[in-house]
């Protein structure tokens, strides 16, 4: 088990390791970033923000003016709540669109499976599919090719497919379905010409042998010339310190960027994670050889007899140390082939949980049998080498005649255990406290009502279509017993946001922005802790905001004030401010409730929120389509719960809270096999001293707490050893959220107690088997 434990982590190691190396350019390829000074936000951690998404100018501006550079590419995915519509006959589905140029064929070698790769997204109405999508609507690859779809994403056109691609590996930080040009992004004529606009990833190909020096020295050029003006303007604005760089370009390997947390991106991942792992794995296949070399000596009295009677018709030492040195070599061999069967069993099992794809090839296998073959003969030598000394040692004259008294050296052994529940007990008290926080977040109040609340994207895209599809919607279903309130927002919770930086008295500041409607927030129970909501037949109120109180705090007002100029306005006052929401967490709770404006003018409403009574839901979801169909049938319906929406901000903390519960129960289940072994040994040792307890009159309950009383110490220095260092590692875990439970004392003993029971049960057996044994049978030689 612990061979199989090992071949799974490591095949995750593996797997982390391996992203987008497939690539056949992946050493020449980088992705740009901006390094910039935040002007807003000044906190503990540094004083500059990374970003990959950058200007859409800047992929034509590098290939035009770095001589370094052979090609360029941008990647947009379309994102929630700006996934297109594909039509095709009568397949009408939703898909989510990316953006890009000619060049990324060039730079990524996904492999093509129809279509010339030189050609592709030439024409601004190309359109590249991954298998999956050309059999969902055409039913084949050969039968998508050259073939027209209707697509619509900010207006209906028609596209013409010119390729198929094959899916991104899971492996893969760039994921797609569906490959258009960028031309067709929203904005994208505006978005050229503005500089100040951050929108949009880029990855550069160098040229053979360039000079990465002189790359970094073109890319500042280009700083220079496109963005001084904007420089200036800010140096004059916001007085930054003097001599500090305020905006550069930097440039990330492709191979770098998965497990690169400093930027958020889509398939980045934490490389601590496989540290942990890493080190867990090793500690378990150490602590398994320990245990073998404790259980192992706790069989050795029955053997007594055989190594005597081998050494006295002539065996040597060497020969019973080989004897039993091969013993061990080939049951970690066959431990090894349980191990890769147990792999092969489990391994949908540790994709799940977690979130991988990991496929096993026949030459991964044939690494993986070299590999473990090897990792067994090591465990073999290592584990078999002091038990193979130990039987070796035996005596004869002592061992046949009946009197061999020789007790088992278990020192190394007990120090060893403590090491093993000192990791028992640290997974024990993190898993506590990361099912604590897990819990915490799913029970606590977060300042609206998420139950039975269905979340519809207009699928009208950007504009004042999506505010009539949800006023539709709503004079329909306000007919409907089942429906109690329909409310409209520009993004929903989990769905991106927008946030707006402004200048109050020369003061920075800055707040997130929804635009809603006046019922979004009964919809949602918001509670206002002054003012009022939107009304529909006030007209000013189109123009007015609702703040929350985070808000009202950071703009250092004991009550609200009158007007708001957020927007910056030169002439008025400002947005009235027409009430103030009570804070509520509409980001995740590893952030700190910020400032907030809710507007009705801002932008338009993306999203539909509709508040269901209590009855069968899924009923109700059906009924909702039928409206839908009604009212929009060449649309299709998607629609998730807010609840799980918001759930999903937290998805992967849950996943490690189950990778830490498994190796907890992993651990423990060795750590007692440890202590059994342990157990053994002091029970062999100390059977005769029970006999003769036992012919004085001493009572199983005495024998019990005797031979149990040693282990319970164990366990303690164990949790000793284990509670501060699991308290500073949880401190930092927690240390992700602004919200976040607090670390008790009566947690460590709670966790300690548990411990100690598990202990008790697992030496229980040993001390109950020799405080039974009849003293005649352990004193007859005596």
């Amino acid at each position: 088990t612990g061979i199989a434990f090992c071949i799974l982590i490591f095949l995750f190691i593996k797997d982390e390791k391996s992203f987008d190396r497939f690539h056949v350019n992946a050493d020449k390829i980088y992705r740009v970033e901006e390094k910039a000074y935040d002007l807003w936000e000044r906190d503990s951690e540094g004083e500059f923000r990374y970003s990959a998404y950058l200007q859409t100018g800047l992929a034509p501006a590098i290939l035009e003016e770095v001589p370094q550079v052979a090609h360029v590419t941008r990647f947009n995915a379309s994102g929630p709540g700006g996934n297109a519509i594909f039509t095709y006959e009568d397949k009408v589905f939703t898909e989510n669109l990316t953006f890009t140029d000619p060049a990324f064929f060039q730079m990524f070698t996904f492999p093509l499976l129809a279509g010339n790769r030189d050609n592709l997204l030439k024409d601004k109405h190309d359109l590249v599919l991954t298998p999956k999508l050309a059999e969902k609507y055409f039913g084949s690859v050969e039968e998508a090719m050259g073939k027209t779809i209707k697509v619509d994403y900010w207006g209906e056109e028609q596209y013409t497919i010119v390729g198929i691609i094959s899916e991104p590996p899971s492996n893969s930080s760039l994921q797609f379905q569906a490959l258009v040009s960028q031309e067709n992004r929203a904005f994208y004529d505006r978005n050229m010409e503005q500089w100040g606009n951050f929108s949009t990833p880029t990855f550069v190909q160098l040229k053979q042998n360039a000079d990465v020096t002189a790359l970094h020295s073109n890319l500042q050029k280009l700083v220079e010339k496109y963005m001084s003006a904007s420089i200036n303007r800010w140096k004059e604005r916001y007085d930054p310190p003097e001599g500090v760089t305020l905006f550069e370009y930097q440039i990330k390997n492709l191979k770098d960027i998965h497990l690169d947390t400093q930027i958020s991106w889509a398939r980045s991942s934490d490389p601590k994670y496989s540290y942990i792992l890493g080190g867990i794995a090793i500690l378990i296949l150490v602590i398994a050889c320990i245990n073998y070399v404790s259980l192992s000596l706790t069989t050795s009295a029955s053997r007594k007899t055989e190594v005597g009677v081998r050494k006295a018709i002539g065996a040597h030492r060497n020969q019973l140390i080989n004897q039993f040195g091969l013993e061990s070599i080939l049951l970690a061999l066959g431990s090894m082939i349980i191990g890769l069967l147990l792999v092969a069993l489990f391994l949908s099992s540790f994709n799940e949980f977690t979130n991988k794809e990991i496929t096993i090839s026949a030459l991964t296998w044939l690494q993986l049998f070299g590999l473990g073959t090897a990792l067994s003969l090591l465990v073999g030598v290592l584990a078999g080498c002091y038990p193979a000394l130990f039987l070796s040692a035996f005596k004869p004259t002592q061992v046949l005649k009946g009197g061999f008294t020789t007790k088992l050296k278990a020192g190394f052994t007990k120090p060893l255990v403590v090491l093993q529940f000192s990791l028992s007990a640290f997974l024990i008290i993190s898993s506590v406290i990361m099912y604590k926080q897990m819990e915490f977040i799913t029970t606590k109040d977060l300042g609206y009502n998420q139950d039975q609340v269905l979340v519809v994207p207009t699928q009208m895209g950007w504009n004042a279509e999506s505010n009539k599809a949800v006023e539709r919607m709503r004079n329909r279903l306000s007919q409907e017993t089942y429906v109690s309130e329909v409310g409209g927002v520009s993004l929903s919770f989990n769905q991106g946001w927008s946030r707006n930086g402004y200048v109050i008295d020369g003061e920075n500041k800055a707040a997130y922005v929804y635009t809603i409607d006046p019922y979004y927030i009964p919809t949602l129970d918001i509670e206002l802790v002054s003012g009022r909501n939107f009304d529909p037949e006030v007209l000013s109120d189109s123009s007015a905001i609702i703040v929350n109180e985070a808000l009202i705090a950071d703009m250092g007002w004991d009550t609200a004030q009158e007007y708001l100029n957020w927007e910056e306005d030169s002439v008025g006052q400002g947005a009235r401010i027409i009430g103030v929401a009570k804070d509520y967490h509409f980001l995740s709770l590893e952030r700190e409730i910020e400032p907030m404006i809710l507007t009705m003018k801002h932008g338009y409403l993306t999203n539909m929120l509709i508040k269901l009574n209590a009855g069968n839901l899924a009923e109700s979801v059906d009924r909702i389509k039928g409206v839908w169909n009604e009212l929009s049938p060449e649309k299709p319906f998607d629609h998730t719960f807010l609840d799980e929406d918001v759930q999903k901000q937290y998805a992967s903390y849950e996943r490690w809270v189950s990778i830490m519960g498994l190796s907890t129960l992993f651990a423990i289940l060795i750590s007692c096999l440890g202590l059994f072994g342990l157990a053994g040994i002091n029970a062999i040792n100390r059977t005769k001293e029970i006999g003769i307890r036992k012919v004085f009159g001493a009572e199983l309950s005495n024998i019990f707490l005797l031979l149990n009383r040693q282990y319970v110490w164990l366990a303690v220095i164990a949790f000793a050893i284990a509670a501060p260092i699991s308290w500073y590692v949880m401190q930092n875990w927690l240390a992700d959220f602004e919200y976040g439970i607090s670390i008790t004392w009566q947690l460590f003993v709670i966790c300690m107690l548990a411990g100690l029971v598990i202990a008790l049960a697992t030496v229980s057996y040993h001390a109950i088997r020799t405080a039974f044994i009849n003293p005649a049978d352990t004193l007859k030689y005596e």
